[in-house]
């Protein structure tokens, strides 16, 4: 199971540019140093609000900045896509939550994705997020399948967010 996580966090680092200059030969994503950490809490299934800040600390400590593991208090836009208000985004994942154990694992990623509550690393909780949930409706660990899934759905989202 761990080498299979390892797999689909290098992979989820390499969509966001990620990649050590060992990598760039071998065409594999960067393993942050505390990225493992992440897989209890995908294993465990994500049921809190403050799961997901916790992936999102865990995910940016690299960064060493204040912000890792908060909501953003600035506006942001990725693209063409302009998220909605800061002001906004506590609101929006406290119902983002309540409607959380309903969601299959792609609508939990597209809303996550659409709200974009942190300034940097969305995409990466997104996907743990969509692991997690995918987890749960009872798809085994098999990174290959999982990642031909997302990639199929993401290519049929139409150019709406995700992000």
């Amino acid at each position: 199971m761990i080498e299979q996580f390892k797999i689909f966090q290098r992979e989820s680092n390499k969509i966001e540019g990620e990649l050590d200059l060992i990598d760039i030969v071998q065409a594999q994503g960067r393993l942050n140093k505390d990225d493992l950490k992440c897989l209890t809490i995908v294993q465990d299934g994500i049921e809190s609000e403050d799961d997901i800040l916790k992936l999102h600390g865990i995910l940016g400590k690299y960064l060493n900045c204040s912000w890792v593991g908060k909501y953003r208090t600035c506006n942001v836009r990725v693209g063409n896509y302009v998220a909605p208000k800061w002001k906004n985004v506590e609101y929006m994942m406290h119902s983002y939550i309540d409607k959380f154990e309903k969601m299959d694992s792609w609508e939990a990623h597209n809303e996550f994705e659409k709200i974009h509550p942190f300034r940097d690393l969305n995409g990466r909780v997104g996907r743990l997020i969509w692991l997690s949930k995918s987890l749960d409706e009872g798809y085994n660990f098999k990174i290959p399948f999982l990642q031909a899934y997302y990639y199929q759905t993401l290519n049929n989202c139409n150019g709406r967010p995700p992000a």
